[in-house]
């Protein structure tokens, strides 16, 4: 019997393209996302499961979808979504005190404070660019993964509407390429996030995004990459 659950772990998690070891760490997630039917969550359609059957779900999933093939041109991550109506669902399937949060690059769990289309389209967008990425996923900081993700959510809590979109000076903002993301965040507050959406919509003004992700497939550093 542990050998057959151990066989099954692996084989999770080749599907969701993370490692073993994350796996058994968040196993109710990873078992919710391969029986969502025995954690109360119906099919909606499209991979797309929640715990109540609620159209507004699906239109949220398909608007995040949507922004995401017009950053990128076009979609590569195809996640199963998981949107639970209350916070008891939430914690059954592995969640937190998060909104929402991303396994591998194949699925993506929603809570009921994350279950709408800006939420939906930040963690899509950390799915699609670690997907496009690959095994140079680990060369991007966080803060910039979480800023970028910011942008294409274009998530107004941390982004201005004018041509300039961040919300306080930049020479304030650029202090995050400098520090840890922990610290960044330290206490829960939304700094960092303000920070990062501010340097890379400044970035993004000027450069390619496709085109940075090119470059570090093909060895760059992120450093080097970045101030292309």
């Amino acid at each position: 019997m542990l050998k057959r659950r151990w066989l099954v772990t692996v084989a999770v998690a080749l599907v969701l393209g993370t490692s073993v070891g994350a796996v058994a760490a968040a196993a109710p997630s990873i078992a919710a996302v391969t029986c969502p039917q025995c954690y109360g969550l119906s099919g909606l359609g499209d991979g797309v499961y929640a715990e109540r059957d609620d159209a507004g779900y699906r239109r949220a999933v398909d608007a995040a979808q949507r922004r995401i093939d017009a950053f990128y041109g076009g979609r590569q991550a195809h996640a199963r979504v998981l949107i639970c109506a209350t916070d008891a669902c939430y914690r059954r399937i592995g969640g937190g005190r998060e909104k929402g949060k991303a396994l591998g690059t194949r699925a993506l769990l929603l809570s009921p404070a994350g279950a709408g289309e800006v939420i939906a389209t930040h963690e899509l967008a950390h799915l699609e660019l670690h997907q496009r990425l690959g095994a140079a996923r680990g060369k991007v900081p966080h803060w910039f993964d979480e800023g970028l993700a910011v942008l294409v959510s274009d998530d107004p809590r941390y982004l201005g509407s004018g041509s300039d979109r961040c919300r306080l000076p930049y020479d304030q903002a650029v202090a995050v390429t400098r520090t840890s993301w922990a610290a960044a965040t330290a206490g829960g507050t939304d700094g960092g996030y303000l920070q990062a959406a501010c340097v890379v919509s400044r970035w993004k003004s000027g450069h390619d995004v496709l085109k940075f992700i090119a470059d570090l497939r093909a060895g760059k550093t992120f450093d080097a990459a970045f101030s292309r």
